[in-house]
């Protein structure tokens, strides 16, 4: 399967859980191998949710409805008068008319999906936050599809060999040690992200849960809103129902480690096995 493919046929099913079994294997196979539609995943999953926390599904109110009926109403007249107009226009004259019939139709609809949303806000709902954080999403999404398997690249389990590789892709070579918190050490995956910048996978599993660092490049990347109290040179964040701690190794980097402990216990783990 190539990205065209995943994208157009099978991203948005496979974020709604909707693929068949044989469907979504293929999908899986093809997510395990391409960071690309990793990204694409991990952001149409993050729209998705935050749509279903966001939007309280609720009754229509009597406003709102009369809103949408005005604007249906508005829709009726602007077409009953471009149909008079149509009859009258020369060929020359039609161009401009389509662009002025597409106006007239729409600038109703929207004022009134304006009023729903608002509605939405003012009573109950609340306003998604400002922006996403596209590094935790991408971290996220990884974690998510290495749960169920993961294949390193990196042709050994040493914890020198794997350091020599992500050296060799210009990436941090050092490594979390969560022995001591009883994490195994899985294996390293290097990638390439679609700007051509390198990323580093190292992830750890235990009987008590996994975690999975991300070193890439920050571009410039600050600690987002929302951080955790915690206190320390690393920043922690409860996103997405994960829990997140984030550090910049030197040289411009960017190291993301994520895991679905509670925060208490992956705290304990970071402490214990800090590099």
């Amino acid at each position: 399967m190539d990205c065209s493919t995943y994208i157009d046929k099978y991203l948005s099913a496979h974020v709604d859980g909707e693929l068949s079994a044989a469907e979504l294997r293929e999908a899986e196979a093809h997510l395990a191998g391409c960071v690309n539609c990793r990204a694409r995943f991990a952001e149409e999953r993050a729209v998705k949710t935050l749509l279903r926390e966001r939007a309280a599904i609720r009754r229509t109110p009597a406003m709102v409805r009369g809103s949408i009926l005005a604007a249906m109403d508005a829709i009726d007249a602007a077409d009953a008068a471009a149909g008079r107009q149509r009859t009258r226009a020369t060929g020359a004259e039609r161009r401009p008319w389509r662009s002025i019939r597409r106006a007239r139709i729409w600038a109703p609809v929207a004022m009134a999906a304006a009023a729903i949303l608002a509605f939405v806000i003012l009573h109950g709902g609340s306003p998604p936050p400002a922006h996403a954080i596209p590094q935790f999403d991408l971290a996220i999404n990884n974690y998510a599809q290495f749960v169920e398997h993961f294949e390193p690249n990196v042709k050994s389990d040493s914890p020198a060999d794997i350091s020599d590789a992500y050296m060799d892709n210009q990436l941090p070579g050092y490594l979390w040690n969560f022995h001591e918190s009883g994490h195994r050490l899985v294996g390293g995956r290097v990638e390439h992200l679609p700007d051509g910048s390198p990323v580093a996978f190292t992830f750890y599993r235990s009987d008590t849960g996994s975690i999975l660092c991300t070193y890439m490049k920050s571009h410039g990347m600050q600690p987002p809103d929302g951080e955790l109290p915690l206190g320390g040179i690393h920043h922690y964040y409860q996103y997405r129902g994960y829990s997140i701690c984030l550090s910049y190794p030197p040289g411009g980097f960017v190291c993301i480690l994520v895991s679905r402990q509670p925060m208490n216990r992956f705290l304990e783990d970071i402490i214990e096995s800090a590099p």
